[in-house]
């Protein structure tokens, strides 16, 4: 370990996290987020090249491995043009386009030449596409369904993001032994089944914008007589896990950080179907400094009629986000506990109960005076989707190695207002690490004004791409389009939704691009595609030639390439010179794969 901090020392990879490690003490020293749980597909291959290395140094090793990813690298590129030739014609321009587009984006290049098994899995990923797309458009025969097989085989050793392969695999097979025939009716039973297993998988009855984990087998929004506010109260029932029951809501950031410094006063009205304890609610405020600070709680000893608890506490002077929790260890076997009218108010108040103004408790009087309530849908008026326990159950352990909890990411999608800053976020940095933010997104484009350039072209990528399919529907193969939309859709969708889980802990992640990178072919043929159309609809009006939109589109992408390459070389060495030679040899290679798929189109 001390070796490899040297090395990350004297190559900038603390210098660019703002991070100096303790290299004198015995606690032991950081060097990233070792990766010993994965699959081994990756790391079997990696560890080839160093089996005759010895105890040769470091960074000799580190390159010798990066030598194997670059390999990978370079096998995607041909995968993805092979898989187009099943689709296109030989002289179509997104034959030579996309490829083209894969070799020079500059933080795809980034990420699939460093150590991680991210290459592996964009690699099963496009063998997969290659595999599937073949299958359809020639039918079955034994050679093309043991190709298949094997891109499945590889997808499961090389990583988590590509196993998304498994769930299009079935549509594959049925798309290959239809060849193109009765697809309106497949596609028909395909869309309706999608829409019976949604809603058996689906059920009404939670409160819109909190979550509950685990999920209770009882519906946790019931209509009640016994409700003190409006016509619904909280149901908290056993899961039947023996763990305890949790209800939590996201307190938007704004409002937190309304309240800094401020006594606050949490209330509700509770009760149980016979006598019971219960722990009171509590706010976990996340300051500034990235420290948890709970509120005080105590203890409630509730009976069956509704009565109103509260407690008043004060908001940390630095808080910066905010969870109100609900936590409750059921004792009586499939006992229930009621909960109404929650109510956070700026101020400090009593015991008597406020009067709400309205059924939904937003606002009201409370000793006299008028308050906001600071809990959105406190006496859950308002309802929302939530997973059936079976479905939470088993997606949890599907999804377990991913770090995507599908229970919490339905639940913050229904809460807009409350999460709806976290997708914002995680859109803009699957934006920037998609194109151009190297090194993890340390190392940025400087400038906002690049990053609004390219996302400018991104939308007449995708708004070029929608008029293309919607101009030619007739005569798509719509079997096709669905397989590549399914290979492009569900890892984006994985992506943006793998950093909810961390609000269970208040710090969600943004994710990377890393993680949506198996979706490159079809992403990369959307954006293509979508500007080969803007380009047609130029052409027929200013008269540009194909070499020069050739020459256009070659220059955006080689001159983004070469922005990005100069702002690495800043960032890790000012010293230009030490990092021209690699940058140099990379750009070359780029450029030779291009030129290789240029003439296989001529």
């Amino acid at each position: 370990r001390r070796e490899v901090a040297d090395s990350l020392i004297e190559y900038g990879w603390y210098k660019i996290r703002n991070f100096r490690p303790d290299l004198s003490g015995s606690e032991p020293i950081v060097i990233g987020v070792p990766q010993v749980g994965d699959v081994p597909g990756y790391y079997f291959l990696a560890s080839l090249p160093l089996r005759f290395m010895g105890n040769a140094k470091i960074i000799f090793q580190y390159y010798a491995v990066r030598s194997i990813s670059f390999l990978l690298y370079l096998l995607i590129i041909a995968a993805a043009w092979y898989a187009l030739g099943e689709i296109l014609s030989k002289d179509h321009p997104l034959r030579w386009m996309v490829p083209a587009f894969i070799a020079l984006l500059p933080a795809f290049v980034d990420t699939m030449t460093a150590v991680n098994n991210d290459v592996s899995a964009v690699l099963a990923a496009t063998l997969f596409l290659w595999a599937g797309l073949r299958l359809i458009k020639r039918g079955y025969s034994a050679g093309r369904l043991f190709f298949l097989g094997v891109t499945l085989v590889v997808s499961y050793l090389s990583k988590n993001t590509a196993w998304f392969t498994f769930t299009i695999a079935p549509f594959v097979l049925l798309f290959g032994l239809l060849r193109g025939r009765f697809l309106k009716l497949s596609i028909g039973i395909i869309a309706a089944g999608i829409l019976i297993t949604s809603m058996a998988a689906l059920q009404w009855g939670n409160p819109l914008t909190w979550y509950q984990s685990p999920a209770q087998a009882s519906i946790p929004r019931v209509r009640s007589a016994d409700a003190p506010a409006g016509n619904y109260v909280f149901q908290i029932g056993d899961t039947g896990q023996n763990v305890p029951v949790q209800f939590l809501q996201f307190i938007p950031p704004g409002i937190a950080k309304s309240i800094r410094d401020k006594t606050v006063t949490l209330g509700a009205w509770i009760w149980a179907d016979q006598p019971v304890s219960m722990a009171s609610p509590y706010i976990s405020f996340l300051t500034t400094k990235g420290v948890f600070v709970n509120s005080s709680q105590t203890t409630f000893e509730l009976n069956t009629k509704p009565t109103f608890y509260r407690l008043a506490f004060r908001v940390p002077q630095d808080a910066d986000k905010a969870i109100l929790y609900i936590q409750y260890t059921p004792l009586i076997a499939r006992g229930s506990v009621f909960m109404d009218g929650l109510v956070l108010a700026a101020g400090e108040y009593d015991n008597t109960p406020p009067r709400f103004s309205d059924p939904g408790g937003t606002q009201g009087n409370w000793n006299g005076q008028v308050f906001q309530n600071l809990i959105r849908n406190g006496s859950a008026e308002q309802g929302a989707f939530r997973l059936r326990p079976w479905v939470d159950e088993m997606s949890a352990g599907l999804l377990s190695r991913s770090g995507i909890n599908l229970s919490l990411s339905l639940s913050t999608i229904q809460d807009w207002k409350g999460t709806g800053w976290y997708y914002q976020s995680a859109l803009a940095t699957l934006s920037r690490t998609f194109w151009a933010s190297l090194a993890g997104d340390k190392v940025v484009l400087p400038g906002q004004y690049v990053n609004y350039f390219i996302g400018l072209f991104t939308i007449l990528g995708l708004a070029g791409a929608g008029h293309l399919v919607w101009s030619r529907r007739k005569n798509m193969r719509w079997d096709i389009i669905f397989i590549l939309g399914m290979s492009l859709l569900v890892p984006w969708m994985l992506a943006a939704s793998r950093g909810v889980s961390g609000f269970l802990i208040q710090n969600p992640l943004f994710p990377w691009a890393r993680y949506a990178y198996p979706a490159i072919l079809p992403t990369a043929l959307v954006l293509c595609g979508g500007w080969l159309e803007w380009a047609n609809l130029l052409r027929k009006k200013f008269q540009f030639t194909n070499a020069a939109l050739s020459a256009i589109f070659l220059g955006g992408m080689i001159g983004l390439s070469a922005f990005a390459m100069l702002n690495a070389i800043q960032a890790f060495h000012k010293e230009w010179l030490i990092n021209w030679g690699p940058l140099a040899l990379l750009f070359l290679l780029q450029w030779t794969v291009f030129s290789w798929a240029r003439k296989r189109q001529d």
